[in-house]
């Protein structure tokens, strides 16, 4: 009886013994780290009709922004691969933009064209048509309002016929001389035309542009009513400051005076 226990004992250790062997202790399993890589995004801003660059347009990017440089270049980096962005554009003499894009890549150039608000060359027909009307109005009260036209950067160029206009009396020299040629414009004329003609403008973009044109001036002067006439190839350079445009330079190519 003994000798059973004995027997019997031995067997469930063996059992015991050989169930803890089979049974394995869990392993870690190694972890694949995450790499995150990130690429740059950049492209230049341009004008939709003239393809010059815009600078100053706003570039939005994962809330980030950035003004264009005057090259209209705009660059975002260390951005995440991912597939859902979205680039915004913004300019207040622009129709708004937004491009959705994926990045995957170590660079992604994305070039904009905007579209203007409005249509520079019409906006300085009307700025020109409205300049000879208040020129030809010799009214002393719209003085100050042709001295807004101008920019208070503005300066006529010193060559040889600019200078020979500015010393007729034809155009002024600088800002401050705005107001004090226009005057003495006014006092001196009775009848004054002033028609700008053949008007090429060349925009740059919805904030810079220049225009060459004729111009023909047909005025008499003083009570003897004497007959004046100018004819003149011309160029004005515009800024277009805050939403009006502004004429920053002022150049005649050529000049005939006819008394």
């Amino acid at each position: 009886m003994i000798h059973l226990k004995k027997t019997a004992l031995l067997l469930l250790l063996c059992l015991f013994a050989c169930g803890g062997a089979d049974e394995e202790e869990p392993t870690e399993q190694p972890t694949t780290p995450i790499v995150i890589e990130y690429g740059t995004v950049s492209g230049t801003v341009t004008h939709g009709g003239t393809e010059n660059p815009i600078p100053g347009a706003v570039a939005t990017l994962l809330e980030h922004s950035m003004e264009t440089g005057i090259d209209g270049v705009y660059t975002f980096q260390g951005i995440p691969y991912a597939e859902n962005y979205t680039l915004v554009v913004e300019d207040v003499d622009y129709q708004p933009y937004q491009q959705s894009f994926a990045l995957g890549q170590e660079r992604l150039v994305l070039n904009v064209k905007l579209l203007p608000l409005r249509a520079p060359a019409e906006e300085l027909q009307e700025f020109l048509d409205a300049f000879s009307d208040l020129l030809e109005s010799l009214a002393i009260e719209n003085l100050e309002q042709i001295q807004a036209l101008f920019s208070e950067t503005y300066v006529a160029a010193d060559d040889e016929a600019t200078l020979f206009g500015v010393l007729s009396g034809i155009i002024p020299e600088n800002y401050d001389d705005v107001l004090p040629a226009m005057t003495q414009l006014f006092e001196e004329y009775v009848t004054l035309e002033f028609l700008f003609k053949y008007v090429q403008a060349d925009v740059t973009h919805a904030r810079k542009a220049s225009v060459v044109l004729s111009l023909d001036v047909t005025a008499e002067k003083g009570e003897q009513r004497d007959l004046r006439e100018i004819k003149a190839r011309c160029q004005f350079d515009f800024r277009r400051e805050q939403s009006d445009w502004k004429i920053v330079h002022w150049q005649l190519f050529e000049i005939d005076i006819r008394l």
